[in-house]
């Protein structure tokens, strides 16, 4: 993994201000923004808002957005700075409310979490901060409220909320042009730097007994190596251009001639073939049910956050973000 890669995989989840948890679209933010600008905020003051009487202040917010990493173009900055405002706002009104729930979340939990991200990431969390410059301590106190914020949503909106196998069968049945699906292939691929070298694994291919997998494990350059260059299936139009070449092959077990690409040069082995036709309701079940949760945690969540705002006493100085 990359520097950038691995920078945005550690401080994302903690510094984007729990985005995942919110699914308004931007015209509902425009219908329903967090807050409208109050003449009671001076824009001289240099307070951003107000939440239940307590002030976040520019310094605060400037730090969080620095934290953030986000770095807008000059002429979105201004409004890429509000709606960065409003998420902050929700995110102090959803930590009160988790508090007020006497929801609680420990140290051995929170340096557990971060062993867990150092892991997955290979790297050491703190000294990547240190990197780029971010107060660890700070930036762990936004992982106690990245957790506060999930607690308080499993147990208060998402918890019971379920799909039942004769809601998504009713789903099926009611989109049928869904779950149509054109030819398929699946296939295997080797890919190399140089036209002599695919000659010499053409080579290899044609020698008796030859194991495609094996030998596209051992020589091609893609990622998918380590499956033996299984590319899974794919439609017609799903994969570039050159792959195309696939669809004309013979039989199962056939083998294409070398392919130039701008990724290098490839030999394809057809494996499968599937016909066009409909998906089976228990192929496509996993799908549907995960597509109708969504949608059911998305009209809680809004729901809860629309009760959520009207309990809370905000004021908003967009003003003082030109500043």
């Amino acid at each position: 993994m990359n520097n950038s890669r691995l920078t945005y995989a550690i401080i994302a989840p903690a510094l984007l201000l729990g985005l995942l948890f919110f699914s308004c679209t931007k015209k509902e933010e425009e219908k329903q923004p967090v807050a409208a600008s109050s003449p009671a905020l001076s824009p001289s003051v240099r307070i951003v808002a107000t939440l239940n009487g307590d002030p976040i202040t520019l310094a605060e917010f400037q730090e969080r957005f620095a934290r953030a990493g986000i770095k807008p173009e000059r002429e979105v900055e201004l409004e890429v700075k509000s709606e960065f405002l409003n998420r902050l706002i929700e995110r102090k009104m959803m930590v009160l409310e988790a508090q007020r729930k006497r929801i609680k979340i420990g140290l051995p939990e929170i340096n557990a979490r971060i062993a867990t991200m150092g892991k997955e990431h290979g790297k050491d969390v703190k000294d990547e901060l240190a990197s780029l410059g971010i107060d660890f301590e700070k930036w762990k106190s936004d992982i106690w409220e990245d957790m506060m914020i999930e607690r308080l949503l499993n147990r208060e909106v998402y918890r019971g909320v379920s799909v039942s196998s004769s809601e998504a069968r009713r789903y099926y049945q009611a989109n049928p042009e869904e779950f149509e699906r054109p030819e398929q292939v699946r296939v295997r691929q080797i890919v190399v730097g140089s036209e002599e070298e695919a000659r010499k694994v053409m080579e290899l291919l044609q020698a008796k007994n030859a194991d495609f997998a094996a030998i596209a494990r051992e020589k091609s350059t893609a990622p998918e190596a380590e499956r033996g260059g299984d590319l899974g299936y794919f439609a017609m139009g799903e994969m570039p251009a050159e792959f195309n070449v696939v669809f004309g092959l013979p039989k199962r077990g056939a083998i294409s001639g070398i392919v130039k690409s701008p990724y290098g040069f490839h030999i394809f082995k057809l494996e499968d073939r599937r016909k066009p036709g409909r998906i089976s309701f228990d192929e496509a079940f996993k799908t549907i049910s995960e597509k109708l949760l969504h949608a059911k945690e998305d009209k809680r969540y809004k729901q809860w956050i629309k009760d959520l705002r009207s309990r809370t006493k905000f004021e908003v100085n967009y003003e003082a973000l030109k500043q």
